[in-house]
């Protein structure tokens, strides 16, 4: 995670209800189907040091992967960006992040954080530790 720092400048929220992780900070987010269909989806959770932050879920073509959702230059949402084998460029500067790894490759800003996904059941599942995910009201 070379210079990124996770503080998104959010306190953590007391409103709105949270689900708990079931398996071990493991949560089950999407079908594979829906993700398929959109390519990218974006989820809340909520840390308990830094507070409420989104988690961007992409499809490839052929590996569902997760990276938080913010571009560290300017916060733009990865989510909204063009996906392609591997990888999403940001949709404000066109930074590419591996969506393995969350490595910033063209080094236009610092990496991001990844998130370790799994396929179960036609499910798509992402772990997070130590967070509870945040659903709106």
């Amino acid at each position: 995670m070379t210079g990124s720092s996770r503080s998104f400048g959010v306190k953590a929220m007391s409103e709105g209800p949270t689900k708990k992780a079931t398996h071990e900070d493991e949560f089950d987010l999407c079908s594979l189907d829906d993700l398929k269909s959109k390519g990218a989806l974006r989820f809340e959770f909520n840390d308990p040091i830094h507070g409420r932050h989104e988690i961007g879920v992409f499809w490839d073509g052929e590996t569902a992967y997760a990276i938080e959702n913010y571009c560290p230059h300017e916060f733009g949402l990865l989510s909204y960006g063009p996906v392609e084998p591997g990888v999403v460029v940001c949709p404000l500067h066109a930074a590419v992040f591996d969506l393995k790894t969350g490595e910033c490759l063209d080094k236009y800003t610092y990496d991001t954080v990844a998130y370790e996904t799994a396929v179960r059941e036609e499910r798509v599942w992402v772990k997070v530790p130590g967070e509870e995910r945040f659903i709106r009201a």
